[in-house]
């Protein structure tokens, strides 16, 4: 689409996106280590309490965790992951410095956002997004509404990665395009046992959900 295209009355200016993400070895190393330690046992607990296995972070300008989150979507059926810990972060962070705090900071996901988180990021502010699993590792894991929503609401399949408001990218991607080395190892090694634990919770929630009281199903 040619830049400032004019739709239904809105300017689309496909001139005007954010730069395609990178990140070193250190950065990635930073962000496998806060979902192993901040995000990862919030969402043991949540799934002990029926809670699916998505979670988030908020990071500062030097990565470090200043709040996550995990889905509760037995207290609340939009608090995915992403939802609930925005929501988190709002409650700590005055009005005023919501904006640029967002601009200045990294949103961090477990798993890549589906419509209704991807649009919470946006409006939230942030425009730095990094998760971990992809659409096609949620689906292995039993959950494929992100995909099935979109197609259904839009026709799509995923949003865009790079866009006006926001740029994305998948940390195992990332990974996978270092350099071999000693970096690249241990941050595959890191995988394998993120990829291990999600997996384990992740049957866990579906062996579990049907027989829990405060499991609404309604998309399962």
């Amino acid at each position: 689409m040619p830049a400032d295209t004019v739709q239904e009355g809105v300017v689309i200016d496909e001139s005007n996106q954010k730069p395609v993400l990178t990140a070193t070895a250190d950065d990635i190393r930073q962000m496998y280590k806060v979902i192993e330690e901040d995000v990862l046992p919030k969402t043991r607990k949540g799934v002990q309490d029926g809670n699916k296995v998505f979670g988030a972070a908020i990071l500062d300008s030097k990565l470090q965790c200043a709040i996550s989150e995990t889905n509760a979507e037995t207290k609340c059926p939009i608090f995915h992951g992403e939802v609930h810990c925005i929501y988190e972060w709002s409650q700590k962070t005055p009005p005023a410095e919501r904006g640029p705090m967002a601009q200045s900071s990294v949103f961090l996901s477990t798993h890549e956002p589906c419509c209704m988180c991807i649009s919470s990021i946006l409006w939230a502010g942030f425009n730095t997004l990094y998760y971990f699993f992809p659409y096609s590792i949620t689906s292995a894991q039993g959950i494929p509404h992100d995909i099935q929503t979109m197609h259904e609401l839009w026709g799509v399949t995923t949003y865009r990665k790079q866009n006006k408001y926001l740029s994305s990218a998948c940390l195992m991607d990332l990974v996978e395009s270092l350099p071999d080395g000693a970096d690249k190892t241990e941050l595959v090694e890191t995988q394998n046992r993120l990829l291990k634990a999600y997996d384990e919770m992740a049957n866990q929630y579906h062996s579990e959900k049907a027989n829990n009281p405060d499991n609404s199903l309604v998309l399962g």
